[in-house]
């Protein structure tokens, strides 16, 4: 009996670990491969398992998110046999001023090393070298597919990825944004809950932001004890279009990562007009990231000058719930008496001024 070629033609079956730069890029890459008619195979959500296995693979001075890239990567590989390639992109620069971590520039060849790695689909951001529709271009040769439609293809996600991003400046969360992505949903907002009377910035990698596992679920601790959170995510498009320079009067240096660069200008931007919009701000950072070592300390100092309550909060595959709960109800009563006390003050001069 003769097969019809859509029968018999199956499409190419590609993984993609639910971890690092998944809480980033998901919705563009989604978009991008399905576009190229391209079958995607999601790990599931990060557990107790994905983590150990990604810490047995990695040496020691690794930080628990490239560990965890590392499970994922294992768990799709042992669930899904059939896969043609594991979808691991290779970002190097999105911007010509600054770079990746170095972990991420390398990480599609530190995968091919795990046990059992069907081929790697590699795309190549680095815009220092040549344009983005360029690598779109070569991921499109790779699964079969001609210029004119992976072009075709990168215009329709890049499309897709702004709608996304306008999404989230609307006050959408990412995980709720994330969930649509993958059910084909379009993008609407949630029904509004009670707002706290706090509100903070949590600061931190969108890998240790909303992987709620690492994080042991950080953003519902904070909403249980009455605070609104926002992100870097939520946060207006005009504010990234400046760059940091630190230390201006004494040369001036600019930040090397891309990340860490967003990261100090939200802090700029509350720092100046918008110092009254949040009650306090929490980074969340991996144990053994230099860089984010590196400007928690400068976050921290202009923290003080202005008088805004910081927390910083350092993860590992060994952290505990007790501690961090303590350590949140802490700084969250702080802030709630510190603000009680100057609305006292506040309306007690008023008071005095009417007299």
């Amino acid at each position: 009996m003769e097969t019809s070629d859509h029968t018999s033609k199956q499409k190419i079956k590609v993984g993609i670990p639910r971890a690092l730069h998944y809480y980033r890029y998901f919705p563009f890459w989604k978009k991008l491969l399905e576009e190229l008619d391209v079958e995607i195979v999601l790990s599931p959500p990060t557990n107790k398992k994905i983590v150990e296995e990604g810490v047995t693979h990695g040496f020691g001075e690794l930080c628990i998110p490239v560990k965890i890239y590392y499970g994922h990567v294992l768990k799709l590989v042992r669930d899904n046999p059939d896969l043609d390639y594991i979808f691991v992109p290779r970002y190097v620069a999105e911007v010509k001023e600054a770079y990746f971590c170095p972990k991420f520039l390398s990480l599609p060849d530190v995968i091919k090393i795990l046990p059992g790695i069907p081929k790697i689909l590699n795309f190549e951001v680095n815009v220092k070298e040549f344009p983005i529709a360029t690598s779109a271009i070569e991921l499109g040769k790779e699964v079969g597919r001609t210029q004119n439609q992976a072009l075709n293809a990168y215009r329709e996600a890049q499309k897709y990825f702004d709608e996304y991003h306008r999404f989230l400046r609307e006050g959408a969360s990412v995980n709720h944004a994330l969930r649509l992505v993958q059910r084909n949903l379009p993008f609407k907002l949630p029904k509004k809950k009670s707002k706290g009377d706090i509100r903070f910035l949590l600061l931190g990698h969108a890998y240790n932001l909303f992987d709620t596992f690492i994080n042991l679920d950080f953003q519902k601790k904070l909403k249980d004890q009455g605070v609104d959170v926002i992100t870097i995510e939520n946060l207006p498009e005009f504010i990234f279009k400046e760059p940091v320079i630190v230390n201006p009067r004494g040369g001036g240096l600019r930040n090397y990562w891309k990340h860490e660069e967003e990261i100090m200008q939200s802090i700029r931007y509350f720092m100046r007009e918008g110092r009254d919009e949040i009650d306090g701000v929490i980074f969340l950072i991996s144990f053994a990231c230099g860089p984010d070592s590196l400007i928690s300390e400068l976050i921290m100092r202009d923290m003080k000058v202005v008088g805004l309550p910081f927390l910083e909060i350092t993860m590992d595959e060994h952290s505990g719930e007790a501690g961090l709960l303590t350590r949140v109800e802490s700084f969250v009563e702080m802030v709630r008496r510190k603000k009680k006390k100057l609305m006292l003050e506040s309306n007690k001069a008023k008071s005095v001024k009417s007299l």
